[in-house]
């Protein structure tokens, strides 16, 4: 179990949640949370502590879509080229995928296993700031190291 993994499960014991590709972008993982844990406990929004998809995302390459010249439609017929679906380039991963994270929509995403660290979302207020100082101890006895300000100005990075 690598340190990420200890961490998640340390915390939860401690009443956090500590989650991995929440979809998207910050605003719209917030939105995502779970309100409650399986065992139907409620989730304090003052412990989170979660990454989203394009924190870990596969960095695709991107090649100009061949069918339509890059416009994204044909010029012939006006409509939407299916080959790149209107957006005029086509993704392609270089690296092997096999195993990733594709849970998200539009997303394909390193595990936690596959990566080494990753920037964190957490609750920036005067409250959420205080608990997450309070779990550094944790989070560093688990095998893990942080960088952060220690204000809720700035998401904090950590790599295991």
């Amino acid at each position: 179990m690598n340190g990420f993994r200890k961490m998640q499960q340390r915390l939860r014991k401690e009443g956090w949640y500590v989650g991995w590709n929440l979809p998207c972008c910050s605003s719209c993982a917030w939105a995502e949370l779970p309100y409650e844990f399986e065992d139907g406990t409620d989730i304090d929004f003052s412990k989170v502590l979660f990454n989203h998809s394009q924190d870990c995302e596969v960095e695709p390459d991107f090649r100009e879509c061949e069918s339509c010249n890059g416009a994204g439609w044909h010029e012939d017929t006006e409509e939407e080229c299916s080959e790149c679906m209107g957006e005029g380039d086509i993704k392609e991963y270089v690296d092997d995928i096999t195993g990733c994270d594709v849970s998200v929509d539009g997303f394909v995403c390193h595990t936690p296993e596959q990566l080494s660290e990753s920037t964190f979302c957490f609750d920036g207020s005067k409250q959420g700031v205080k608990n997450l100082k309070a779990i550094l101890p944790i989070i560093e006895e688990c095998g893990c190291e942080w960088t952060w300000n220690q204000k809720g100005d700035q998401r904090i990075d950590i790599s295991w």
